[in-house]
């Protein structure tokens, strides 16, 4: 079942259930996702206007007609992977938000943007923690060859790519800094 599919009929219990938090917080994340829909549907059009424009730039009335039948189309669905990716910008703006609320000592605002980020990572596959990361990173560091801390920079890219989606790039980053200097 995909995200928005689980967020619709979560968003129906939560609401028979009186659950305010949860109830804002799918609301938030549907929205998310209707808009990274909607731009993923006008760059569709944009590039396919664009297309249209190079190809019938001699010819008015075909260059019409081909841009009337794509504003026809309808909508973009986002991907599974699509929908993973706006629901972890939104996990990520909820943690940096408790952040900055906790330093600012309002600790009730913080625990809310918390409770909203635990309802979020429900949706999202479980993240790797540190001791899990550990030895598929020194795997990854020797595999590659690399030592000391210059190395991070090479390092970091190919952990973000093999562990998208799977783990927090803190935590990544973390691991790696800790290998590469200790290692």
């Amino acid at each position: 079942m995909m995200i928005s599919e689980r967020l619709e009929a979560d968003l129906k219990v939560a609401m028979k259930a009186g659950e305010r938090t949860k109830v804002e917080t799918i609301r938030s994340a549907r929205a998310a996702l209707q808009s990274a829909q909607l731009e993923a549907a006008k760059q569709r059009f944009d590039a396919a206007a664009r297309e249209i424009e190079t190809e019938h730039a001699h010819d008015p009335a075909a260059r019409e007609a081909a841009l009337a039948a794509i504003d026809a189309q309808g909508r973009v669905s986002l991907t599974a992977e699509e929908q993973e990716a706006v629901l972890s910008k939104e996990v990520k703006r909820r943690y940096e938000a408790a952040e900055m609320y906790r330093k600012a000592g309002r600790m009730e605002l913080a625990a809310l943007e918390e409770a909203e980020l635990a309802i979020l990572q429900s949706y999202l596959p479980r993240m790797l923690s540190v001791e899990e990361l550990r030895p598929e990173v020194a795997a990854m560091i020797a595999e590659l060859g690399l030592s000391g801390p210059a190395a991070m920079g090479k390092l970091m890219p190919t952990l973000m790519e093999r562990f998208k989606g799977r783990a927090d790039g803190r935590a990544l980053s973390q691991v790696a800094r800790e290998l590469l200097v200790n290692g």
